[in-house]
């Protein structure tokens, strides 16, 4: 068994319960519990992409809670139940991948949570691949070691299971239906290897988590816990995961820190109030403070999770640029920007390099940025008040768009309310 860290957690369930972040508990769960044990906290994640997202960010915060407080974390991939797929919360078989990928995404991942767990302090995580004791464990003691302890009765009566039987088109194979006794196991081996007693995961986990509560009960005799956390979702329940179109991955090169930024931002009410307390460190009652005072139409909130959110997520320094690059296209004025922002803006929306020696018309701009479909319509949103350069009313036309830089800086150009467009001079 791995040394455990000296400290334990001392408040770490009810924090969770406070915020609203505890979904089902084994009921011996506590505080006091976990400080007597030391027990590492394991999650495991099976690598179907090769980045986590914004639904991955409530367990990750999760361990980084239990983790700051001076607690061991254990990060489990699936390089073998990641070749066979979970069917919790699927209508359908998922296509089998080669190992070869599963090995690459692992790769991604364990750099992406890294860089993540780096950003805070505590004991450093332990890192496995449940392939490494899988891959020389022959079917028959399987069968006779793990097999024997789960009843197919028992397990006909999951959710995850009932649904996909009686879907008569679906159906489940023998593949996913033994999901669970892997998952199972793989708490087993982290109890023998770790003595770690805790599992945590997202809500539609709880079937296996217990099922693997269970089996170390029957092997060793112990008592060992399960904690699982809600799903993040919006206020009409759909999932926000890596299958929903417009996912939001944590790498920047997938989702980049503007646009998930922006994502936090466009949050309504109800719902920003919700992430503060799941998915932030501001005290409960300070977030109930900001909940009753804060004024909608400027979006306090919303701007408070999105700038903690993209720190945790991609550092301060980005954070700090995505939101001037968010202010200066909010105002349509791109003045006294550095050379950083100006370049977050310029991979943000359209743009267009002209050089200052040429006159540059609103007009043939605007065409040039397929901004408007003719000149026709250029002159009726001018006569509308609808265009604006750096914040500034565009008059006519054919104003020479020059007219609204500083000395030869860019220039935002603002179609109504949300259209935004970038002109830098050269």
């Amino acid at each position: 068994m791995s040394a455990l860290p000296e400290s334990a957690p001392h408040s770490f369930v009810s924090d969770l319960h406070e915020r609203g972040l505890v979904y089902q508990a084994t009921p011996e769960l506590s505080d006091e519990k976990l400080s007597s044990s030391k027990s590492p906290l394991y999650i495991g994640y099976d690598p179907s992409a090769a980045s986590l997202h914004a639904g991955s960010l409530i367990p990750l915060l999760g361990m980084d809670r239990y983790r700051r407080q001076g607690g061991q974390i254990i990060m489990l991939f699936g390089g073998a139940t990641g070749l066979i797929g979970d069917p919790s919360g699927k209508d359908e078989e998922r296509t089998l991948e080669r190992e070869e990928t599963i090995v690459a995404r692992i790769d991604e991942l364990k750099k992406q949570a890294s860089e993540f767990f780096g950003r805070t302090e505590g004991p450093e995580p332990i890192y496995v691949n449940n392939i490494d004791w899988y891959r020389n464990m022959g079917v028959l003691e399987f069968l006779r070691d793990v097999g024997k302890s789960f009843s197919v009765n028992q397990m006909l009566t999951r959710d995850s299971i009932r649904s996909r039987i009686e879907n008569r088109e679906q159906g489940i194979s023998f593949t996913e239906f033994s999901y669970v006794l892997l998952q199972s196991f793989d708490y087993v081996k982290l109890f023998e290897l770790y003595g770690c007693r805790l599992q945590m995961g997202a809500s539609d986990q709880w079937g296996n988590i217990v099922s693997g509560v269970d089996l170390i009960r029957r092997r060793h005799g112990a008592s060992v816990d399960a904690l699982t956390l809600p799903l993040l979702t919006n206020a009409a329940g759909k999932k926000y995961g890596k299958s929903e179109k417009g996912a939001v991955w944590l790498n920047p090169n997938l989702t980049s820190p503007y646009s998930f930024y922006q994502f936090w931002l466009g949050m309504d009410d109800g719902e920003t109030v919700r992430f503060l307390k799941w998915l932030t460190d501001f005290p409960v009652e300070q977030i109930d403070r900001w909940a009753g005072a804060s004024e909608a139409e400027k979006r306090e909130n919303q701007v408070r999770l999105a700038m903690w959110l993209t720190q945790r997520v991609h550092g301060r320094r980005q954070a700090d640029l995505v939101r001037l690059g968010s202010e200066a296209l909010f105002r349509g004025n791109a003045e006294s920007l550095s050379a950083e922002v100006i370049a977050l803006i310029e991979a943000t929306v359209p743009c267009l390099r002209l050089p200052w020696s040429v006159a540059a018309p609103a007009a043939d701009v605007l065409l040039s940025l397929k901004a408007v479909s003719s000149k026709s319509e250029v002159r009726r949103l001018v006569t509308d008040r609808g265009l604006s350069a750096n914040n500034r009313p565009i008059e006519t036309a054919q104003t020479d768009l020059r007219v609204y830089s500083n000395e030869k800086g860019p220039v935002i150009i603002s179609k109504g309310k949300s259209s935004k467009f970038l002109v830098l001079f050269e």
